[in-house]
């Protein structure tokens, strides 16, 4: 699949294809290492009090709804 082909596909699709993506990862058991500097960007993060974190389900959930009201308005 081309740039081209992602590009033309739409926002649906294209948020689609981003999770069949990140869930053939934990299908197939990939391994990738954290770099050093996304650990400690994150353990920053994880300190301050500017940075809210929620669990990756919510967070897709509030994407769809965004993408949702988006498309209705």
């Amino acid at each position: 699949m081309s740039r081209n082909d992602i590009e033309k596909m739409s926002a649906k699709e294209r948020i689609t294809l981003m999770e069949e993506i990140w869930a053939s990862f934990d299908r197939d058991n990939l391994e990738y290492p954290v770099p050093i500097w996304h650990e400690q960007v994150l353990k920053e993060r994880a300190n301050s009090k500017r940075d809210k974190f929620i669990p990756f389900e919510k967070a897709k959930e509030q994407l769809h709804e965004a993408l949702n009201a988006y498309r209705n308005s």
